[in-house]
């Protein structure tokens, strides 16, 4: 008599087994993938969409903490710089005796395009707005102070579907404020 060694028993595997009846998944089954898929493609396109404003305070943001660092640099080294915009974008120039030297060779102080190029930008220091609305006017120059105090200072950037304004204090920190 031959006794079965249950280790050496082997069961169909469920997957390779159909049960009676069972043909596929229900409507019900497949309505409710069919409504999750939705939601997260809703919520995939939602957040995917980056808001213009949003954006451009970034770049706002960024470019307060670039001239506040900037003025920075002109106070230690004792070198004037000046920052430059046009509608495009903007970059670091400093004057060294006498000559116009573009800051390339500058890890954070390079120049950089905005992220969409602008439809406005304006300058107001010492009571005076300056404002650029042409792709074709030449770019505004603004000196950065190496004083360690300075006078407030604002510049407004506005590309079609948003405008943001950073705010520069006596220390030459900007932060963001309403056009």
């Amino acid at each position: 008599m031959r006794t079965l060694d249950p280790g050496r028993c082997s069961r169909p595997s469920t997957s390779a087994v159909a049960g009676p009846g069972r043909r596929g998944f229900t409507l019900l089954e497949v309505l409710v993938v069919l409504v999750l898929i939705a939601l997260l493609t809703t919520l995939v396109s939602i957040n995917g969409t980056p808001d213009p404003r949003q954006q451009l305070a970034e770049q706002a943001k960024r470019l307060g903490l670039l001239l506040a660092m900037a003025s920075e640099e002109t106070r230690v080294q004792q070198q004037p710089l000046s920052w430059e915009a046009d509608l495009r974008g903007y970059r670091f120039v400093s004057l060294a005796g006498g000559e116009r030297l573009l800051l390339t060779g500058d890890e954070l102080l390079h120049e950089r395009t905005w992220d969409r190029p602008l439809t406005g930008l304006s300058i107001t220091r010492d009571g005076q707005t300056r404002t650029l609305l042409s792709q074709d006017a030449p770019a505004l120059s603004v000196p950065i102070a190496h004083e360690w105090v300075q006078p407030r200072w604002r510049i407004e950037l506005a590309d079609g579907s948003a405008a943001v304004a950073v705010d520069f204090d006596e220390n030459g920190i900007g932060s963001l404020a309403t056009p």
